[in-house]
């Protein structure tokens, strides 16, 4: 019924204590869920690092206790039932009995709107939160590095380690070690230099090195080897063209005796190192109770291992950077990572610890959300963009972390950087003149100009008096998709809207100091599948040399709209019928003031979804006092009362309102709305604790589909109530 860890103290905790710690948390987790479903069970453990997982700024004795937080974080995940508790206590607090009663309590009594990190010392019991704030460029009078300086990266020369190596070289051209488990670069056969596409590669293969005689593993590795030989290959040639010199070693950075060879030679030849980026890193996804000791082992000893050899080989070097790839899984946990969130856990507790050591060295351990690439697979991928979690592009993520070691307004050591990340938005940051954007063909920002600007305030924008939460003017997504559908067209004239897709939130648009100043961007149209895509961003105006980006779709344009799909309300959604008058709809549950109500009635509720009548938008100039067209491209009323639907819906079902934060596609299939109103049928996809996920279709008097929305996201939590209604909190 419970298992609690407690590492020897004072004695630092070791790898090997760790091991055999997740080793019994993954003999014992089966027994640990079925006493949880019978009566309980609490699975916890209990450090002493500074009691406040190194937060409190004084340095770690014993950073290593701090993986045990990752592993805990994890259960969390995967043995809901279970009661979870990392507790860390300072390790100065002598009352042994007190410390004791005040950790019993924490293990015995579960409160449910606790973090799973617990703080305890002699004065205060803290947790940790994460701060939203925004990525800043660095100042362009501050350099990372200087040229010349020996900079040694772990994890290879390719992927994302290769693309923050090239922006390190066109910063400061560096002198780049690089280290991979990759063998050194090869020159390429001349059968396969002007070989790209995979069968036509794996031919040559089959031809010319097994004289067209081998199993499909033998085919597949040497396939494999020889497109990593032609990346690394290809990395160091693109950092060479920058004025830069790169060397690269093959060594696993886990032997410690190969790691000082390698670090003691490029000292000998280049000069002492000036900054480690530690990126080595190997998953091996299993959930706890599933993990075999050898695929811990990998995972952790990678990170932790490579970084502690990688430490002691460079002892005596002035060390002016010391840059950790850790993992967002480390703060969050996360299904099947336990080893992996232990291992970056444990990294940012070093980092803690370094960086206090050493205060002459700009020390950061970047807690990444997960990117496009690197250890993210195609399937992967696909599925973080299926949750509407957003991923970093190569090149803005090599672009940040650079600006991250040349910022020295920011004293944290521990950095959470992602997309969107839990429902919080976090900024993307885009500065004038970067020069790494042709390194990914995924930077969204590539191609865009200027469409249309203007500053936003209530004088101009009455409809915003609306649309307050919070005490603060917020731009609803339904008016920027009507700037969208405008941008797009704009410079496209003789199309049709048919729709937008991947419409993103990434930061709202509140007016919380007097006027905001937008810029509607659009890229070039291209044909695609009998359409015409056109990128579009919503930024606001630049300040410096940063600029936000607010939100994102891409707008389809047709020379002509397809005729409506075929569609009935499910009967399903008509066989509970809703109690609540529209009044006391938006006197309870929505904030929306006059202008934004376009719910007529709501005649049904239930599980699967909902429908209501829904009215027209006035004309463009009751909303806007200058608007961009005398008539709306869509219905921005229309959709915004979809997205109310789905807050009404959360409500009723979860317990908690929501916010729009994503939608997969939208489509029209006329030219403009019904001036009568519509009929909004929202069906329910998926819906967590958190999110709720549906398809919403706007019908017309005799039942035609005039549009739909499919993919739309709807952020809950129940913080948000007090935003909605702050007055009644």
């Amino acid at each position: 019924a419970g298992l609690v860890l407690i590492p020897s103290v004072p004695s630092p905790s070791t790898s090997g204590d760790l091991k055999e710690m997740f080793r019994l948390a993954s003999r014992l987790g089966p027994e640990l869920v079925e006493s949880a479903a019978r009566s309980g069970a609490v699975f916890a453990s209990v450090t002493r690092m500074d009691g406040a997982f190194g937060f409190n700024g004084r340095g770690i004795d014993h950073p290593l206790q701090g993986a045990l937080a990752g592993l805990i974080k994890t259960a969390a995940v995967e043995w809901e039932t279970v009661h979870c508790r990392a507790i860390d206590v300072a390790p100065d607090w002598p009352d042994t009995a007190a410390v004791a009663a005040m950790v019993a309590d924490e293990l015995l009594h579960h409160r449910q709107e606790d973090a799973v990190e617990i703080g305890l010392d002699q004065k205060r019991r803290s947790t940790l939160v994460l701060e939203d704030a925004p990525l800043l460029a660095a100042e362009p009078s501050v350099r990372s590095l200087e040229t010349g300086d020996v900079v040694v990266i772990s994890g290879g020369a390719r992927g994302v380690t290769a693309a923050v190596a090239l922006a390190l070289a066109v910063d400061t051209q560096p002198k780049l070690i690089l280290l991979g488990r990759s063998p050194a670069p090869e020159p390429e056969p001349l059968w396969l230099r002007e070989l790209t596409d995979e069968a036509a590669v794996k031919r040559a293969i089959l031809h010319h090195e097994f004289n067209g005689n081998s199993t499909p593993v033998q085919l597949e590795s040497a396939f494999r080897w020889h497109m990593a030989n032609r990346e690394v290959a290809a990395t160091l040639a693109a950092i060479h063209k920058t004025g830069s010199e790169a060397h690269y070693h093959s060594v696993d950075v886990r032997l410690a005796s190969a790691v000082r060879r390698v670090i003691d030679s490029v000292r000998a030849a280049h000069g002492p190192v000036r900054a480690i980026v530690h990126g080595a890193g190997v998953l091996e996804d299993r959930l706890i109770v599933d993990k075999k000791p050898e695929q811990f082992e990998r995972v952790f000893d990678t990170k932790v291992k490579g970084l502690e050899n990688l430490l002691a080989a460079t002892t005596q070097d002035p060390l002016r950077h010391l840059v950790l790839f850790s993992s967002v899984t480390a703060r969050m946990g996360n299904r099947g990572q336990a080893d992996y969130a232990m291992a970056n856990e444990a990294l940012n507790k070093i980092a803690q610890q370094f960086a206090a050591r050493h205060p002459h060295c700009r020390v950061k351990a970047v807690n990444w959300g997960p990117w496009e690439g690197g250890m993210v697979s195609a399937g992967l991928s696909q599925e973080f963009r299926r949750r509407g979690v957003e991923l970093i592009s190569i090149a803005s993520g090599a672009r940040h972390l650079v600006d991250e070691m040349c910022r020295t307004d920011d004293p944290a050591v521990e950095v959470v950087v992602g997309a969107t990340l839990s429902g919080v938005n976090v900024r993307e940051v885009l500065p004038d003149g970067a020069t790494l954007s042709d390194i990914s063909k995924s930077d969204a920002a590539a191609g865009l100009s200027l469409t249309f600007q203007r500053d936003l305030d209530i004088g101009n924008h009455p409809v915003l008096r609306s649309h307050v939460i919070g005490g603060k003017a917020v731009v609803p997504l339904a008016l920027m998709t009507e700037w969208f559908a405008h941008g797009a067209l704009h410079g496209n004239p003789g199309l049709l809207l048919q729709g937008l897709d991947d419409i993103r939130v990434l930061n709202g648009i509140k007016l919380d100091r007097g006027k905001k100043h937008i810029r509607l961007m659009a890229g070039k149209a291209l044909r695609k599948q009998g359409a015409y895509e056109v990128p579009l961003e919503l930024r606001d105006g630049i300040h410096g040399k940063v600029e936000v980006i607010h939100s994102r779709a891409r707008a389809i344009l047709v020379d002509e709209l397809p005729p409506a799909p075929p569609y009935r309300i499910p009967a399903k959604l008509t066989r509970r019928s809703y109690d609540r008058t529209i009044a006391e709809v938006y006197d309870l549950i929505l904030f929306h003031g006059p202008d934004m109500r376009g719910l007529r009635e709501i005649t049904h509720l239930s599980a699967d979804g909902m429908v209501a009548n829904v009215a027209p938008a006035p004309a463009p100039s009751a909303w806007v006092k200058e608007p961009l067209r005398n008539r709306w491209l869509s219905d921005p009323l229309a959709l915004d009362a979809a997205f109310q639907m789905a807050t009404i819906w959360c409500f009723e079902e979860k317990g908690a309102v929501s916010l729009p934060s994503y939608c997969a596609a939208y489509r029209q299939y006329r030219s403009r709305f019904p001036a009568e109103g519509v009929t909004a049928v929202l069906e329910i996809t998926t819906a967590g604790d958190h999110k709720m996920r549906g398809t919403v279709t706007f019908l017309d008097a005799d039942g035609t589909v005039v549009a739909q929305m499919t993919g739309c996201e709807a952020v809950m939590d129940p913080a948000l109530q007090k935003a909605f209604r702050p007055a009644a909190a």
